[in-house]
């Protein structure tokens, strides 16, 4: 997982994550400082084996691609935000 957010949340100055448990403990800490966190989901673009959710969260207009394998399912993604 990549974003912006993961540098101030988990202090990784990469703003990259690997693993379930990584992503699932970047998750668990978001949540902690914003409890109703919520988001308005806008749109869903199909492109070959990527997903693009574009929707408007606390931050603004943001899109996040997840990248799919064989399975269809998420190994990477990528988080990007209209304000920051």
């Amino acid at each position: 997982m990549t974003s912006p957010v993961i540098i101030q949340v988990m202090g990784e100055a990469s703003g990259k994550l690997k693993g379930k448990e990584n992503v699932g403990a970047y998750w668990a800490k978001a949540l902690q400082r914003l409890p109703d966190l919520h988001f308005e989901l806008t749109t869903i673009l199909w492109g070959v084996d990527t997903i693009t959710l574009y929707y408007k969260g606390h931050r603004g207009f943001s899109a996040e691609v997840f990248f799919l394998d064989e399975n269809r399912m998420v190994f990477k993604s990528f988080a990007h935000y209209a304000t920051f």
